[in-house]
C-alpha cells in the first residue's frame, strides 16, 4: 500500500488547526479531491460525510478522533479507498516551550492492492505525492488566514 507524507509548521495554535480541520464545511477549501460538500452530519467517530469532485460522488467517514492530536479519516469513490491520517503537534517558541505553532504531518495511504508491483508502479504517483503537498499547503494558507 502505497504512502505519501508530508509535515507542515503551520503559525497557529494546535486549537486553531484543529478546529479548521474538524470543520468540514472547510474541506473543500483544503482536503485533497473534494469540491462541494453534500451532507455534513455532527463531527463524531463514524460519522459519514458525502461530497462531490470533478462529477463524482464520494463518501468519508471519521475513523478515529484524538482531540488535538490525530484524525483518521476515510474517504472512498466508487471502489477507490484511501486513508488519511493527521497527527499534530505543538511547537514554536525555544524548544517548544510557546507552542504557539503546530506542526501537521499528513499520511495519505492509498490502499492499493496489487503486491509488490503494484506498490512499486502507484509510490512513484506524483499525482498522490502533489495532492499530499496542495492539501499541506492549502490547509495552512486557510488557518493562518483566519
Amino acid at each position: 500500500m502505497p504512502k505519501f507524507e508530508r509535515e507542515i509548521e503551520i503559525d497557529a495554535p494546535v486549537e486553531k488547526v484543529w478546529q479548521v480541520m474538524t470543520d468540514p464545511t472547510k474541506w473543500p477549501q483544503w482536503f485533497p479531491g473534494i469540491d462541494v460538500m453534500t451532507k455534513v452530519p455532527p463531527v463524531a467517530e463514524g460519522a459519514v460525510f458525502e461530497w462531490t469532485a470533478e462529477d463524482k460522488t464520494g463518501r468519508s467517514a471519521i475513523v478515529k478522533m484524538y482531540p488535538l492530536k490525530r484524525l483518521e479519516i476515510m474517504t472512498q469513490v466508487g471502489d477507490d479507498k484511501d486513508a488519511h491520517v493527521f497527527e499534530l503537534r505543538p511547537s514554536g517558541g525555544f524548544l517548544g516551550l510557546s507552542a504557539d505553532e503546530c506542526k501537521v504531518e499528513y499520511t495519505l495511504d492509498t490502499l492499493m492492492g496489487g503486491g509488490i508491483l503494484g506498490n512499486f508502479v502507484a509510490g512513484g504517483n506524483p499525482k498522490d505525492a502533489l495532492r499530499v503537498k496542495k492539501a499541506m499547503h492549502l490547509l495552512r494558507k486557510l488557518v493562518e488566514s483566519l
